[in-house]
């Protein structure tokens, strides 16, 4: 008898064992750092100026924009971006464009622009998190540059 309780104790232990494993597995996959999107509110104006480098907004603005056709064009830019990991070095290359985005709400977002060459794709960072990229396509990327005049 002695040594059925004790095989039963043993079985229970393991089933305790592994269901603490799953419980903490699933834990830690919950708690992992979810990817950062693009927060696309009801923006009101696009305001954009030549960067000075990373951490920081160039607030000499070249262009400012409120019309609604330019600002739907830069929101399915946005939406249409697809995240990526990234090691920027903050030393060696600056970013080309500042862009300030006004929301409606009074909320605003600055973001970075390495810009592509016609038909290449471009990236876009949110100022001070720049270790999370966004890839813009080569379309979107020759849609930027109509936008920037260049």
């Amino acid at each position: 008898m002695v040594k059925w309780i004790n095989g039963r104790g043993f079985v229970i232990k393991k089933l305790l064992s592994s269901l603490l494993l799953v419980f903490c597995s699933v834990s830690l996959i919950a708690c992992q750092p979810q990817n950062e999107e693009m927060t696309l509110g009801s923006i009101s104006e696009i305001s954009i100026s030549i960067s000075n480098g990373y951490g920081g907004l160039n607030e000499n603005y070249f262009l400012s924009n409120k019309q609604e056709e330019t600002i739907s064009i830069f929101e399915v830019i946005l939406k249409n971006a697809k995240e990526i990991r990234q090691d920027v070095n903050v030393n060696n290359e600056k970013p080309d464009y500042d862009i300030l985005i006004r929301y409606e709400n009074d909320g605003t977002q600055g973001l970075h622009l390495l810009l592509g060459n016609v038909g290449e794709e471009s990236i876009i960072m949110f100022i001070g998190h720049e270790e999370n990229g966004y890839i813009v396509s080569p379309k979107d990327t020759n849609e930027l540059r109509k936008l920037l005049d260049v």
